[in-house]
């Protein structure tokens, strides 16, 4: 078996040798796994409909300042497009390839693009096991999910990171332009700003805490002097400077905008009263905005977190190995460990910065410690240990191998129970055809809205995207809406639609039975039109 032997030397030589080796190794892997995930025919979330859609009006149209197909919603008069620059960029995609299959190729080039970059930040900072730290991350159940939605994730990680990656490199001109960018790219903007104000609290806690650790001498005259430098590094010049230019970025993105003014009533409400205060417990919101329970995400976390606890005890048993990227890292977890609690989207975030603090403080820590080396110590120390130590780390590599393969296989199942590319197609034709041009039409949810608007854009609605835009628009119309959807509200029903919301056409899910027998039973609702999707009724007098 000599030969054997030789061939995996050889092997091994010739990929660490050819790095493009390496790269191409684990573009390929991701790019087939999201591209076997987005094989599904289906998407796991409506909005992918709206985003797919206002690439397309784009690209017939040019920039789309007005929105009048949600009347009911803040967005008629304040809309605007905070995913610019990923509806621009899926274009291309769109044309060559067509809608659906454009979009979700795009969705996979854009996840897989975010696992190459992290490899190669990984690599960049001479990360050991990077690879198997890249494995981690594509294949977390909860990252894996929330990436594979045909949404902006993927394009707000790759910015954010390439952001981050300019703060710690010291890369202004590129940190300055990012910041503009990401403006125009994602609603959720500040993040990049949060990121810089991190990292320079991370400069200062390593600066005083690790470097000149004064926290350990408790007299009085050493907290002052603790204090004093603690103060100190927080108003360093590249501190200043890092925030500086982070702030003139955003600001000229803010202004220098084809939304604006317009842009700042839409990004308070967007950033502060949907991500911040959130509506939950007034209005029916997303379930995206609730909290995740510990329990859940611990199991949904699968590898990522298992790994991260083990991580996190020798953190701070290592801490004086720590380096101000692994401290930064540590505190951005932290962060959105806490907003994921609070709501269940923001585990986008926290899983990526959960395996980059993993990557970052193990590989600080082995700088000094040597694993295989530690093995053979406790083997000669003990040989019942050292072959125990062998055998609960081979247990633990096969256990969590199993752990990405069950991510993997039911992050694509779910696929099955999303949104069938064809829903709502058959009613939204039907009024295309039927209804005239401009006229409101009333429906069930307001989620119904995407595939409503990519099917029909002819006509207008009532609600959509966020119900938060609906009842900041006008709290006793969202409740009347709510009212009559959920079937509280029976009496005079067609009179009420057409006097408050300018209807006359009523898309009903079938499963709504209170809701259907109370528009037959209002008499002046006439069934125009039924398939597998939901009924249409019209009102006639």
């Amino acid at each position: 078996m000599k030969w054997l032997s030789n061939f995996q030397k050889g092997i091994k030589e010739l990929i660490v040798e050819n790095q493009f080796l390496l790269y191409l190794f684990v573009f390929l892997v991701a790019f087939f796994v999201y591209l076997w995930i987005q094989s599904m025919p289906s998407f796991l979330d409506p909005d992918s409909f709206y985003h797919l859609k206002m690439s397309k009006l784009i690209a017939e149209r040019g920039i789309i300042i007005d929105f009048p197909w949600l009347q009911f919603t803040v967005l008629k008069e304040y809309y605007v497009d905070h995913h610019f620059l990923y509806h621009i960029f899926a274009i291309p995609f769109i044309n060559i390839f067509g809608d659906f299959a454009g979009f979700k190729l795009y969705t996979v080039i854009l996840a897989t693009i975010f696992i190459v970059l992290s490899y190669a930040f990984f690599k960049k900072y001479k990360i050991k096991y990077a690879e198997l730290f890249a494995l981690i991350l594509l294949s977390s159940a909860a990252f894996l999910y929330r990436i594979s939605l045909a949404k902006a994730t993927a394009f707000s990680l790759i910015i954010l990171f390439l952001g981050i990656y300019c703060v710690f490199r010291k890369k202004y001109i590129w940190l300055f332009l990012l910041s503009f960018f990401y403006v125009w790219s994602y609603g959720g903007f500040l993040l990049i700003l949060v990121m810089a104000i991190l990292y320079c609290l991370s400069v200062v806690i390593y600066n005083t805490f690790i470097e000149r650790p004064l926290w350990l001498k408790l007299n009085k005259l050493k907290i002052f002097n603790y204090f004093i430098c603690f103060i100190k590094n927080l108003f360093a010049k590249e501190n200043i400077k890092i925030l500086g230019i982070t702030i003139i970025g955003i600001f000229l993105g803010i202004v220098l905008n084809p939304y604006f003014p317009k842009n700042l009533y839409f990004d308070w409400q967007q950033l502060v009263q949907i991500g911040l205060i959130n509506y939950r417990g007034i209005v029916n919101v997303g379930g995206e905005w609730y909290p995740y329970k510990i329990s859940e995400l611990f199991t949904d976390g699968g590898v990522a977190i298992i790994f991260s606890i083990v991580v996190l005890i020798l953190f701070f048993i290592f801490y004086k190995k720590q380096k101000t990227e692994s401290i930064f890292f540590f505190l951005t977890t932290l962060l959105f460990l806490l907003l994921t609690l609070k709501s269940k989207r923001y585990v986008e975030y926290f899983i990526p910065f959960l395996v980059y603090f993993s990557a970052f403080s193990l590989s600080f820590i082995l700088e000094k410690v040597n694993l295989k080396e530690f093995l053979n110590n406790l083997k000669k120390d003990s040989w019942f240990l050292g072959k125990l130590a062998s055998f609960v780390l081979i247990y633990l590599i096969i256990v969590s191998f199993c752990i990405m393969a069950k991510d993997l296989y039911y992050t694509r199942q779910s696929f099955k129970g999303g949104f069938k590319l064809d829903f709502l197609k058959g009613p939204a034709e039907y009024l295309k055809n039927n209804a005239q041009a401009g006229e409101i039409i009333m429906h069930t949810d307001w989620d119904d809205f995407p595939m409503l608007f990519y099917y029909n854009d002819k006509n207008y609605y009532i609600v959509g995207l966020d119900p938060t835009f609906m009842y900041k628009y006008n709290p006793e119309l969202y409740n009347l809406f709510a009212d009559i959807t959920m079937a509280k509200k029976s009496d005079n029903l067609s009179q009420t639609i057409e006097k408050n919301f300018n209807a006359r056409y009523f898309i009903v899910n079938r499963e709504r039975v209170q809701l259907v027998k109370n528009l037959q039973n209002d008499g002046n609702f006439v069934k125009v039109y039924e398939d597998k999707d939901g009924d249409i009724y019209k009102i006639q007098k």
